[in-house]
């Protein structure tokens, strides 16, 4: 019989340290909640009563303790951190998307400039501000940017593209390391 074991998508590429920024791999479950039709308050209620967070709004980020949730598009919102309980299937469908995706941490003072290498976001810290979560185009990849703080954001890309993604991000924190030494 075949043994399948847990391995992570970005191998031994992490963690990573270029100039002054850092990324590392989150390893936390992740879940995505839809709503059912007409059942969206329930479904916030629930969600509230069960993890102690409000359901985040479109952009928004919400955190507590180690669990994160953060609108994912018009029909669903994510879970990471945490495994919902099934008492919220009544109102709404969940899905462990846990091994779909990756989740990155990078942190350090020229992250945004490092981000903004690679999307269309306007990541100043005036309109990219803690607590806010957006789907985007990273290179040419889908991702969802998250800012955890003005240093600190969470990226996630599906897993297949993970290592597409460490690439561009060495490629970006390279660049903007030796910018630093320029001036």
């Amino acid at each position: 019989m075949v043994e399948l074991y847990e391995t992570s998508a970005a191998g031994a590429r992490l963690p990573l340290e270029i100039g002054t920024v850092s990324v590392r791999e989150v390893q936390a479950p992740l879940y995505l909640l839809a709503p059912y039709k007409g059942q969206a308050a329930q479904a916030a209620s629930a969600f509230n009563t069960q993890l102690g967070l409000e359901w985040p709004g479109p952009n928004e980020l919400k955190r507590k303790g180690g669990v994160h949730a953060l609108w994912f598009d018009h029909a669903h919102i994510a879970v990471a951190g945490a495994t919902p309980s099934g008492r919220l299937t009544r109102h709404a469908a969940l899905t462990d998307v846990s091994d779909g995706w990756t989740v990155l941490e990078l942190n350090g003072a020229d992250v945004r400039a490092v981000l903004a290498h690679l999307t269309p976001l306007d990541l100043r810290v005036k309109y990219f501000k803690t607590g806010m979560s957006q789907r985007s185009s990273l290179m040419h990849m889908q991702a969802v940017i998250s800012c955890l703080g003005k240093s600190r954001f969470r990226v996630m890309v599906f897993r297949s593209m993970t290592q597409t993604l460490l690439h561009d991000l060495t490629c970006a924190m390279e660049s903007v390391a030796a910018r630093a030494h320029l001036v």
